[in-house]
């Protein structure tokens, strides 16, 4: 287990019990996190400032306190509150809490078993993760779910191609329409990627498609003045007043097919040689780097 990783499974447990504190501690360090236990539901936040941990694991009558106490009093707390909370909690007792009420991500019934204990915390912090890392407008994966899945599908030695796609004269149109108006670019944006999903040998009709119905829908964004003029007046970086035509497309890809790709940080450079090329172009293009 690296540092990173490790750093990235850090719980906080907190338990009244010291026997059990110390098998749940033997249990998760085996399989790879580090831990930090507290007898009480308020540990002081100054210990956790150099190390802050990445979720809580609690254990109900932590301080005398109920399920419904404590997750109240930990969502109070400016640190922990934004933290994961998964309960253990006795099985008897799962039927008498309104869960929908409490804002906790999972529970572990006693007696629990110590492989579904580290299999519970490993799916609440994948949850989290793919939360974080999804933009809040589209929920399409960043860059961290990117670069997990095309390290994944390199180390599978499968055949993939990778797009990138870029919205040409997007900002001129914020400027112009304002960030709501924009914002629902992008929402039809991505309803076109994430209907067009498919195999490296057809990518070329993929993004084809996309270009033709990006094509077809973005003039009905603008208002009918500047869609008949066929531009927008806006302000470049510099301050200087400029012509910027109706929104296009530019789309470059790569492909195993072409060459092997052996680190994610093969395709940057090939990425950036092809974005060069497409944003020469006028109108809405696709480059791919299987042709010649």
């Amino acid at each position: 287990m690296t540092t990173t990783a490790t750093a990235l499974r850090r719980v906080l447990l907190l338990h009244g019990d010291p026997h059990e504190a110390s098998r749940l501690n033997e249990i998760l360090t085996k399989a790879g996190f580090a831990v930090e236990i507290s007898s009480e539901p308020n540990p002081t936040l100054a210990d956790f400032f150099d190390h802050p941990p990445s979720m809580l694991l609690v254990a109900e009558g932590t301080g005398g306190r109920s399920v419904e106490t404590l997750a109240r009093d930990l969502k109070a707390d400016p640190l922990l509150g934004r933290l994961p909370i998964v309960f253990l909690i006795r099985n008897v007792r799962v039927a008498d809490v309104d869960w929908e009420t409490l804002a906790v991500d999972d529970y572990i019934t006693t007696p629990y078993s110590p492989d579904d204990v580290v299999r519970r915390l490993r799916l609440c912090l994948s949850r989290m993760s793919r939360s974080l890392d999804a933009n809040p407008l589209t929920g399409l994966p960043g860059n961290t779910s990117i670069l997990y899945e095309t390290t994944r599908r390199i180390e599978l030695g499968r055949p993939f191609a990778l797009a990138y796609l870029d919205i040409d004269n997007f900002k001129a149109f914020n400027d112009r329409y304002s960030y709501g108006r924009g914002d629902e670019v992008l929402v039809v944006t991505c309803r076109l990627v994430s209907t067009a999903v498919s195999a490296p040998s057809v990518m070329d009709d993929i993004c084809q498609t996309i270009i033709r119905r990006f094509d077809l829908i973005i003039p009905d964004f603008y208002d009918e003045e500047d869609r008949t003029r066929g531009y927008v007046n806006s302000v470049d970086r510099r301050g200087n007043r400029e012509q910027y035509p109706i929104m296009t497309v530019s789309i470059v890809m790569v492909s195993t097919e072409t060459q092997p790709i052996t680190h994610a940080g093969d395709i940057s450079g090939r990425m950036a040689q092809l974005k060069k090329q497409a944003k020469a172009l006028q109108g809405s293009n696709y480059l791919s780097d299987r042709r010649k």
